[in-house]
């Protein structure tokens, strides 16, 4: 069976296409896009000559079946409007099917806004969260802001620019002091990279017509953090103490002292852990 490979394209800067994704391109004879006008420019910039089939939220059955036709004989590159296809754009349909066809799914890694943004935001952390765009209607979307409030890991999102100031004043609302990092058109002409919390943002952006794509970085709850941490060595530190066959009493009044919490809290600790 043929090749489906999911070719990563630049966010902005065309020359950030990797040497691999350049050859792909050039070699394929069909590549799926989602927007056929600003996919054309990238082809034209690496002199590629493969047709273009259009794919997108408003593509029918019949046109996933002409794909595989396609593919019953032929590699085919699947790319989007920037970046990664799969991550919030409509080509996992054409993956899933793909693979149940038993072709074989190859990716071809390139840039990614999220990780650009991530890199140069100094929100320090192993670990993020990834929630592509926030719900449309106001209830849904403040509602999975409580939810980004409540988290212990910053927090990614996009936003498209006739939504980001109301998001961007819902956040100021349910957390005015959380740090915020702002990134807008990333690899651009116009690239702009903020930080500061939401009142400060809306202070920014609020005589400015917002255009462009936007990455918004929300820092997690750093007390939270601390204390999530804190219980996670105060446990370390009793199983040690436990393993060494050390008396309750004894490790409740040395954990107390060390790290401010009650002695009953401690020894109940102390009880439920193995």
């Amino acid at each position: 069976m043929s090749n489906l490979y999911i070719v990563a394209t630049p966010i902005g800067n065309l020359d950030d296409i990797t040497i691999r994704a350049k050859k792909i391109l050039q070699n394929v004879d069909t590549i799926i896009a989602e927007n056929t006008y600003n996919s054309k420019k990238l082809l034209k910039k690496i002199n590629s000559n493969a047709r273009i089939i259009q794919y997108n939220d408003h593509s029918k059955e019949k046109d996933i079946e002409h794909i595989l036709d396609i593919l019953k004989n032929n590699d085919v590159a699947l790319i989007t409007d920037a970046g990664t296809p799969g991550v919030c754009d409509p080509g996992a349909p054409i993956i899933n099917i793909s693979e149940k066809y038993n072709h074989k799914i190859i990716p071809i890694p390139g840039a990614s806004s999220i990780i650009a943004a991530f890199s140069v935001s100094g929100i320090s952390s192993n670990e993020f969260q990834f929630i592509g765009f926030l719900p449309k209607k106001q209830k849904a979307r403040r509602d999975k802001i409580l939810e980004i409030k409540n988290s212990i890991m910053p927090t990614i999102m996009f936003e498209s620019p006739h939504r980001f100031n109301q998001t961007i004043k819902d956040i100021d609302q349910i957390m005015p002091e959380r740090e915020i990092f702002i990134a807008k058109e990333i690899t651009k002409i116009f690239e702009t990279f903020i930080h500061g919390n939401a009142k400060k943002i809306q202070g920014i952006f609020s005589n400015e017509n917002t255009k462009g794509e936007f990455v918004i970085i929300i820092n997690g709850d750093k007390k939270k953090k601390n204390d999530t941490n804190k219980n996670n060595d105060i446990k370390k530190i009793i199983k040690s103490m436990k393993k060494e066959n050390i008396q309750g009493k004894v490790v409740s009044k040395i954990v107390s002292e060390n790290f401010n919490i009650s002695k009953s809290s401690a020894y109940k600790l102390f009880l439920e852990l193995p």
